[in-house]
């Protein structure tokens, strides 16, 4: 069996961290996935709960890699760090699952949307024709 590779504790405590990080997004994209399958419309929290995860991992990503770029290729063999690749690896196929789902109701939308505005303007050219001068009928011919 070969010995872990040594990394700082920081370093370690930081790959820990992502790994966190890239587990509740997954979480949360097999919460959307599952929403969209069963026709949830309401997704708008889910959303923008993983735009902000995308983001704090994003920023987080930028200062361990700098860590990483110090320890060099040390890290590379550390249980950590192949999780984390492993969890971003599961991330990426789900995101390429998803993302035609989600545009697929986008197209749907849309193209429900155009109906409507078609029906609304269908509706709006039937406009009833009654003059607005009221006249007093006093005799009946």
């Amino acid at each position: 069996m070969m010995p872990e590779p040594v990394v700082s504790l920081h370093l370690e405590e930081s790959l820990q961290m992502s790994i966190a990080q890239y587990q509740t997004i997954l979480d949360l994209m097999k919460q959307i996935t599952q929403a969209i399958s069963s026709s949830e419309v309401d997704l708008k929290d889910d959303v923008l709960k993983l735009e902000t995860l995308q983001r704090q991992a994003r920023d987080h990503d930028a200062k361990l890699l700098n860590a990483l770029r110090q320890v060099g290729h040390a890290a590379a063999g550390h249980p950590l760090f192949k999780q984390r690749q492993d969890l971003i690896g599961e991330v990426l196929t789900l995101n390429h699952l998803l993302l035609p789902k989600i545009n697929g109701m986008i197209a749907l939308i849309s193209h429900e949307l155009t109906g409507l505005k078609k029906g609304r303007s269908v509706l709006g050219g039937y406009k009833q024709t009654t003059h607005n001068q009221g006249r007093i009928v006093r005799s009946s011919v």
